[in-house]
């Protein structure tokens, strides 16, 4: 008897210390648990405006040209924007005119150009709304970076929330987001017609919307 109770003692320590392990365990591994599913990123319909004011010269001042290139930037891709001029004054109709010219060939696909509304005492000559289905890219800022070096993935926030930013921003049409759609037929011929273009440094420039170089 004097032998067994020693035996059942450390067996009863041993089990019980072996219960303060698991506890301890499941609580690291509570703060590393995934939080609640974050929604999926969608296409949302968007529609911006931009007051512009035209020069003595025929084009627009500078205040204009970067509301402008601020208002295609957000917008997304150029192809995937309806855009509409609205002049007000017969020197934003000259400007809207030859402002359509410029967006259709920079791969703007539909520039409709308004009647000119005559307007007196306004502040600016040329109004463009821009029409666009808009991924909607979530903050991948951290959390709450006082709190990083303590709790490290729950101060930093969602997991892959920048890698999911990150492939909203690389579609090509904001529309298959919302619904996926069967991929076309491979061009052989496309595909190794731009390789050797590379190769024979014949490549195209990439678009600039950026309107003060015009």
């Amino acid at each position: 008897m004097p032998i067994v109770k020693p035996v059942f003692v450390a067996l009863s320590l041993a089990l019980l210390l072996s219960g303060c392990d698991h506890f301890v365990n499941d609580q690291r591994i509570a703060s590393y648990a995934p939080g609640a599913a974050q929604p999926p990123i969608q296409a949302v319909p968007s529609a911006l405006v931009a007051q512009l004011k035209t020069t003595p010269a025929g084009g627009l001042d500078a205040a204009s040209l970067a509301d402008l290139n601020t208002l295609l930037a957000r917008q997304g891709r150029l192809s995937q924007q309806t855009l509409t001029l609205r002049p007000s004054t017969p020197n934003g109709e000259r400007v809207a005119t030859r402002l359509s010219e410029v967006l259709r060939q920079l791969g703007v696909r539909q520039v409709l150009v308004a009647p000119t509304q005559l307007q007196r005492g306004g502040d600016t000559d040329l109004q463009v709304v821009s029409e666009a289905l808009v991924a909607q890219i979530p903050d991948c800022t951290i959390r709450t970076p006082g709190e990083v070096a303590v709790k490290p993935f729950s101060a930093v926030g969602d997991l892959g929330c920048a890698n999911r930013a990150n492939i909203a921003r690389m579609v090509a049409d904001p529309r298959d987001l919302n619904r996926g759609q069967l991929l076309d037929g491979g061009d052989g011929i496309a595909a190794v017609n731009a390789v050797e273009r590379y190769q024979r440094h014949q490549t195209a420039e990439l678009l600039d919307i950026n309107f003060n170089k015009n």
